[in-house]
């Protein structure tokens, strides 16, 4: 990296995101998910004020890529060089992950000793590295939180080894605390995790809403023999568990054998269920199943489609639903969950005229009532339709303005 006296130098470090994989395997920047990441990369990147250094962690459930134990390589688009960190992988076990993450640590250290950088960014799956160089003071630490999740609520709670080095962690002098703000019932967690002098920012990320054509929506019918004449369902996300797609299939088969076959589910995701939900609607013409598609070509299916759900359980101010909500989708999510938090601030910011919400855990019983109700009245849809174009349009920004928020954060630790 070469570094310029009138310009910020930025650390960034991040792990290997599954959207972001294929534009590494192919060396052509096209991510395909986490909006957070990839597009303050491109703002730093892009940026003529900043140096983006980027180093992409591979963890140790990613031990198919294998570029050697430091890799660099030059992504078409991306004018920055990037380096990939090896994985050791999870055949090694404890003692594997224990390598991995030192080596990490130690290869990260070695690049501030022997560079001039003015702050590190970096994100919870490189919390280990961030820690460290805010404890020891080597420069100003930005930690970057993408939502709490379950796993992150036990740390305060538990009293195991792992969960105390964790507590540790968390409440390292980090110069910042960037924390997106997607329902998952963040302040509280925040309150309790965090040291108390360092600053704290929350931040619902951006919308770059865009219209489509009548020739794409068209290409999207054809291309994925989509039709015209069903009432259309979109799951739009990871397939997980946790983030309710058995439910939500199950939901919509009840709800279509009720409404005559008059409905078509369009599911568009990947994640750790894919193959087994590839199996479950192999044959079944009533369900389109779309591993991944290119970030710009999201808005198409929130278009077409005329019920959106996220049976969600985890947060519901997601990238997906917020784009659309931006998009005027008709929208099904759960209540919310005042033992955790979750989406109590969905509640302050979305009435039920904008949003249907049904009861919490969602169940495929009461998704599938939800859609018969929306089915039998597109009133209804039209109604939370436009009002929740209207309510969410008081706090969705666009990217650029969410991303220029967070650069100002930058240049203000850095500048103090």
């Amino acid at each position: 990296m070469k570094f310029c006296t009138n310009k910020l130098n930025v650390l960034y470090v991040c792990r290997l995101f599954n959207g972001l994989e294929t534009s590494i395997k192919y060396k052509v920047w096209n991510p395909t998910g986490v909006p957070t990441i990839y597009r303050m990369i491109n703002a730093l990147d892009k940026n003529p004020e900043y140096n983006l250094d980027l180093v992409v962690t591979s963890k140790g459930d990613q031990p198919d890529w294998h570029y050697g134990l430091v890799k660099k390589i030059n992504i078409k688009h991306l004018s920055s060089t990037v380096t990939i960190l090896y994985s050791f992988g999870s055949k090694f076990g404890k003692i594997g992950l224990l390598f991995q993450e030192t080596f990490h640590l130690l290869y990260i250290l070695i690049k501030i000793l022997f560079n001039r950088y003015d702050c590190l960014y970096v994100d919870h799956a490189n919390i280990y590295i961030g820690s460290i160089v805010s404890r020891v003071r080597l420069l100003p630490v930005i930690f970057r939180l993408m939502g709490v999740y379950p796993a992150m609520r036990k740390v305060v709670s538990d009293n195991g080894v792992k969960n105390k080095i964790f507590r540790w962690l968390y409440r390292s002098p980090f110069s910042m605390v960037v924390c997106t703000q997607d329902g998952s019932g963040i302040e509280p967690w925040l309150k309790k995790s965090i040291e108390k002098n360092v600053p704290i920012y929350d931040l619902i990320n951006g919308v770059e809403c865009k219209k489509p054509t009548l020739d794409q929506l068209t290409n999207v019918y054809v291309k994925y023999s989509i039709p015209r004449n069903k009432i259309l369902v979109l799951f739009l996300g990871k397939l997980e568990k946790i983030k309710g797609i058995y439910e939500f299939l199950e939901g919509f088969g009840i709800a279509n054998r009720e409404c005559g076959g008059d409905l078509h589910a369009i599911v568009v995701g990947c994640g750790n269920q894919f193959s087994c939900i590839k199996k479950m609607t192999h044959g079944d013409k009533s369900v389109t199943l779309i591993p991944r598609v290119a970030h710009s070509e999201i808005f198409n299916f929130h278009k077409i489609a005329d019920i959106y759900i996220s049976p969600n359980r985890l947060a519901n101010l997601t990238n997906a639903n917020l784009e659309s909500m931006s998009s005027g989708g008709c929208i099904i999510i759960p209540q919310s969950q005042p033992d955790t938090f979750v989406d109590i601030v969905v509640d302050g910011l979305l009435s039920n005229s904008a949003v249907y919400r049904i009861k919490f855990p969602p169940s495929g019983d009461g998704i599938a009532k939800a859609i018969v109700k929306l089915f039998d009245s597109p009133e209804l849809r039209s109604t939370l339709s436009n009002n929740v174009v209207i309510e969410s349009g008081k706090f969705i920004t666009s990217w650029d303005d969410r991303i220029e928020k967070e650069l100002k954060l930058i240049k203000s630790i850095v500048n103090q």
